[in-house]
């Protein structure tokens, strides 16, 4: 896998898209439910991609604006919100039983699995065995063979189930904060994102705010992405709305109801389209569109209330053993006096 050196990686949605990603790749997103890479998602359909294929853990509304323009014709699922009952038929019915989609229908722990694998370097991994009795292992889609396997347990046990691991060309990823290089911090309800982004073989992040190098380095236990997969870092405040995002805001009920009645039927999903992706360039002019059309009190309305974490201390002495000059207080002699101790007292060995 191609790895992103450090250096300024920051560009727009617009750039990265254009630049990263090509008709026919595979995709993941290292979000799921909640805190979804939707300015991402909306860019990728303004850039007129076609024939992805997608790994989705749990969609939304992504998978379905997705699906419906034609963007994903392929689709690994776990799970897809549906609301309507019957009498509705939202993008992904439609596409179903138009012809236009491919789908890969798979459990959570599967889906989790394959890209732990793929994430791990493994070409497979074991499953749960109880998923033998099935559809999903029964059933075959397009993913054919290069879905499960079994292979001879080593300790004499009855043969294992095991899940293909994947890397997908790229994983769309949203974050609180990151630094210019692309190392991207998250936090609250994670549930896929680490193995996602680890599996993937690039990353392109978006992120609430691009912060200085030293708050990355006071909080390692939040950085999720690292550098070397990032290949474009995008500050983007309210990436993530209709979603939540931890610390900055909650989802937004209203707007996410006004998008599943309009995309219900093909000429709502147009009118939807035309005016919330289409009818922007960028996310900036969505939020300004958001608030001409319901104010700018709704949308401060969703911002999260503080409710800070204690901090974790990493302290050390940050004292060397050693000085500049090879000299060590401890030991009261410098380095080669040391390793000339060591050779009287036969206790070196070459190799």
């Amino acid at each position: 896998m191609e790895k992103y050196m450090a250096g300024d990686k920051r560009m727009t949605a617009k750039e990265a898209v254009a630049r990263f990603v090509k008709d026919g790749d595979s995709l993941v997103f290292a979000n799921c439910l909640t805190q979804m890479p939707l300015a991402l998602v909306h860019e990728l359909v303004r850039a007129g991609r076609k024939n992805l294929t997608l790994f989705q853990q749990g969609g939304i509304e992504e998978v379905d604006l997705l699906v419906e323009t034609g963007t994903v014709d392929r689709l690994v699922v776990a799970y897809n919100f549906r609301i309507g009952g019957k009498r509705v038929y939202p993008p992904l019915d439609r596409a179903l039983k138009e012809g236009r989609l491919k789908i890969e229908e798979v459990t959570n722990f599967t889906m989790l699995a394959m890209m732990k694998a793929g994430a791990m370097g493994y070409p497979f991994i074991p499953v749960l065995s109880g998923i033998r009795c099935t559809d999903v292992v029964k059933r075959k889609g397009f993913l054919g063979d290069d879905l499960f396997g079994e292979v001879a347990d080593p300790f004499g046990g009855p043969p294992v189930l095991v899940v293909k691991g994947y890397n997908p060309d790229f994983a769309f990823m949203h974050v609180q904060r990151a630094d210019i290089h692309g190392n991207g911090q998250l936090w609250g309800a994670m549930i896929n994102s680490k193995w996602a982004a680890l599996a993937a073989k690039k990353i392109i992040l978006t992120t609430e705010k691009i912060v200085d190098d030293d708050v990355v380095k006071s909080s390692p236990h939040l950085t999720i992405a690292p550098a070397h997969k990032v290949c474009a870092v995008i500050e983007c405040p309210w990436g993530a709305h209709p979603s939540e995002m931890a610390g900055c805001y909650d989802y937004d009920l209203i707007f996410r109801a006004l998008c599943f009645a309009s995309v219900g039927t093909p000429e709502g999903f147009k009118a939807w389209m035309d005016e919330w992706i289409y009818g922007v360039t960028d996310r900036e002019e969505y939020l300004r569109h958001y608030i001409e059309k319901f104010g700018k009190e709704a949308l401060e309305a969703l911002k999260a209330k503080p409710f800070p974490s204690v901090p974790a201390d990493y302290g050390y002495t940050f004292t060397r053993e050693w000085d500049g000059a090879g000299y060590s207080e401890k030991f009261g002699m410098t380095m080669k006096e040391f390793v000339a101790m060591l050779g009287e007292k036969g206790v070196l060995r070459e190799g």
